[in-house]
């Protein structure tokens, strides 16, 4: 369900944070960035963002942030088709995370490494 920036999106959105803040994702969702909900029973069990961006190979897909839960429910499995299935026109679909586990049951839906991202801090 595409919407609105809210106290529910931020709640699950907060839950997928690493190296970004919630004020980076809600930057990006005033920026284009698409935001849905992850309905359950009327009751809001997740959140993802998205964009696209512009690659020398074409339009890419890029998963901004994304969580959510259900007692009981592989997630990842169950909504990664419909998080793809928001993406018309893209040659690929690339995410970042820091959470190991989520990189494991990604390559198994299909995603392989590209890069390695390292980020040195510089004092103002």
């Amino acid at each position: 369900m595409l919407g609105e920036w809210g106290d529910d999106a931020a709640h699950w959105l907060g839950r997928a944070l690493a190296s970004a803040t919630l004020q980076d994702l809600h930057k990006q969702w005033l920026h284009g960035a698409k935001l849905y909900r992850i309905m359950h029973e009327g009751e809001c069990v997740g959140a993802y963002l998205l964009r696209v961006d512009s690659t020398a190979r074409g339009q890419q897909g890029v998963i901004v942030a994304a969580a959510a839960e259900l007692r009981g429910v592989d997630m990842i499995q169950t909504c990664m088709p419909a998080i793809e299935a928001s993406f018309c026109g893209v040659s690929s679909i690339r995410f970042h995370t820091a959470k190991p586990a989520v990189a494991r049951k990604m390559a198994r839906m299909g995603y392989g490494p590209q890069e390695l991202i390292c980020v040195k801090e510089i004092a103002a």
